[in-house]
């Protein structure tokens, strides 16, 4: 998905307008987790594969501040 595309998103829950940002992961990757709490950091499937050490990683997002929910790109 492509900046544009998700900079142009509407809500999904009240179809109200999307703040374009990021999520911005500190020291290491970002994951996803089936479950609410694990006991290391390499539980689960990265959402970004390629990771630079010096860099924390960063994935294309847009959020609702109203709901409290976002939308967000990974593996780019």
């Amino acid at each position: 998905m492509a900046h544009e595309e998700i900079t142009n998103f509407s809500c999904p829950k009240c179809a109200g307008d999307m703040e374009f940002g990021y999520i911005a992961g500190h020291w290491t990757r970002l994951r996803w987790c089936e479950k609410e709490k694990t006991k290391t950091i390499f539980a689960g499937s990265p959402l970004k594969k390629k990771h630079d050490f010096w860099n924390a990683p960063t994935l294309v997002s847009s959020r609702c501040v109203k709901c409290k929910i976002g939308i967000f790109t990974y593996d780019n």
